[in-house]
């Protein structure tokens, strides 16, 4: 999923506007990119441009599922946790675990997101903690090791002049959405729960991932498609892909991301193609069976 813009900063506290914190201009040096900064969080993104993936006859955008991120979280006063996705074609597995390996980066899951795209592509999640430098360096050695684009393409790049997709009947049904790129729309649903990973307490956001989030990418004709994962607890898992079925979401994938979080929590993720309103309201009864936020909210 996707952060396309900074975010704004946190209010500004009595005394005058919040200070940015130092670690995230490390980050932004070791993988030459401003990121994005939600809160206390910070998120760097590396959009798969280079790959053409297609399930049927329909081309998905990068941004549609193709994006690979890291969330950042400071611990103590220098160091970070780094959580996030490296998303690889099936033949750049085995050089990215490798590179993770030698790096001391964990890997916490290896699977699919989606079924019947070409090429096959393989989601790999990944944690890393210490001084911040040396944490974003070793990630960004996992992402060497693969073809992943490390050149930041500046947003919106050719567009110019480019009409504007129209949400409204998406967000009438599931709240306005989040982020907006081209023709892709994400949608971001907190948890309602006390979260840690590692040990750590985190926010449900959609920077870190730890929130339920829906993208839409306009398709020709007037179609839709549409994909997810919605961030559950093990007894929401049966009735939330069940609905997801019956609204014609054919769910594609229920597993975990982390190793180490509290409470125990599942991922379902789906994919389907056609009218935007209609899939919207499936997700809606999906998300009705949860202990989240109902509605999403704009960035």
């Amino acid at each position: 999923m996707f952060l396309a813009a900074v975010s704004a900063a946190a209010p500004a506290a009595a005394q005058g506007p919040t200070r940015e914190d130092p670690r995230w201009e490390a980050i932004r040096r070791v993988f030459g990119q401003p990121g994005s900064a939600e809160g206390r969080y910070f998120r760097v993104e590396l959009p798969r441009r280079d790959l053409h993936v297609r399930i049927g006859g329909d081309a998905l955008a990068p941004r549609f599922e193709f994006t690979s991120y890291l969330g950042f979280l400071p611990v103590g006063n220098r160091d970070v946790m780094a959580m996030g996705e490296v998303i690889l074609r099936d033949d750049e597995v085995p050089a990215a675990l490798a590179a993770a390996h030698r790096q001391g980066v964990s890997v916490t899951a290896v699977h699919n997101h989606l079924l019947g795209e070409t090429p096959r592509i393989v989601y790999v999640h990944v944690r890393a903690e210490g001084e911040t430098e040396a944490v974003a360096t070793k990630l960004r050695a996992v992402f060497a090791a693969t073809a992943t684009p490390l050149e930041v393409k500046p947003e919106g790049e050719g567009k110019e002049g480019a009409r504007r997709p129209d949400w409204s009947a998406i967000d009438s049904v599931l709240g306005p959405h989040a982020e907006a790129e081209e023709n892709v729309a994400e949608y971001v649903f907190p948890r309602r729960e006390r979260l840690t990973v590692h040990g750590r307490p985190v926010e449900s956001s959609g920077t870190l991932e730890t929130a339920s989030e829906v993208v839409f990418q306009q398709l020709a004709g007037g179609r839709m498609a549409v994909t997810g994962e919605l961030f559950l607890l093990p007894s929401e898992v049966d009735a939330v892909t069940r609905t997801l079925d019956e609204h014609g979401l054919h769910v594609t994938a229920v597993h975990n991301h982390m190793l180490d979080e509290t409470p125990r929590m599942y991922w379902v993720h789906w994919y389907a193609a056609g009218d935007g309103p209609a899939l919207a309201r499936g997700v809606a009864a999906a998300l009705a069976h949860t202990n989240g936020a109902r509605r999403s909210a704009a960035e």
